[in-house]
C-alpha cells in the first residue's frame, strides 16, 4: 500500500516505479505508523507516479473524492498540486503501472475509456455524476431513472409464494 512512499519518493522516480497509496489512511496500525496525508503529493512533486486507492467499498466507489483529499494535504502541505496533477492519480498513473497506457488513461482516439459528466468540480464533495458512458454506451443518466442500476438491496424479497 506505499504507507511511506514519500519517504522514498525521489528513487521511486529514478526507478520509474509508481506507488499505489491511500489518500489520507496512516497510523492505524504499527506497519503505518507514519503514513502522512500528503503522500502522493510527495511521490508526485518528486516526479514519481502516484496512485490513489482504496481497499474500502466506499472509497472506491468516491476515489475522485480521495484523489481530492491527497490533494488537498499536497496543497497544505505547500506543495503546488493542481486538478490535472490529481486526476492523473486515478487515470493515466495506474494505466502506465499496469503497462496499459497505450490503451485505457488519458481521452485520446483510439483509446477506451468509460467516462463520467460531472455536474460541477469532478473534486467536490457537492458534485454529483450526471452521466456515465461505458464501452460507448450510456450506462447512467441522472435525470433517467430507468437507467440507475438496482442493487439486490433494492429488489425487495420475492414473496413466500412466488419464490
Amino acid at each position: 500500500h506505499a504507507v511511506e512512499a514519500y519517504k522514498i519518493a525521489d528513487l521511486l522516480d529514478d526507478a520509474q516505479v509508481s506507488a499505489s497509496v491511500w489518500a489520507d489512511w496512516g497510523g492505524f496500525k504499527m506497519e503505518a505508523l507514519d503514513g502522512v496525508k500528503a503522500n502522493a503529493a510527495i511521490v508526485h512533486a518528486a516526479g514519481g507516479r502516484a496512485i490513489i486507492h482504496s481497499d474500502s467499498p466506499s472509497g472506491i466507489q468516491r476515489l475522485n473524492q480521495e484523489a481530492a483529499k491527497a490533494m488537498a494535504a499536497g496543497n497544505a502541505a505547500g506543495l503546488r498540486i493542481t486538478a490535472e496533477d490529481a486526476i492523473k492519480w486515478v487515470t493515466v498513473n495506474p494505466a502506465w503501472s499496469l503497462g496499459l497506457d497505450d490503451r485505457i488513461g488519458t481521452l485520446e482516439p483510439g483509446k477506451h475509456a468509460d467516462i463520467v459528466l460531472w455536474s460541477g468540480d469532478p473534486f467536490s464533495v457537492y458534485t454529483r455524476a450526471e452521466r456515465v458512458w461505458v464501452d460507448g454506451a450510456l450506462r447512467y443518466d441522472r435525470n433517467a431513472p430507468e437507467t440507475w442500476w438496482r442493487t439486490d438491496f433494492e429488489l425487495g424479497f420475492v414473496p413466500k409464494g412466488q419464490r
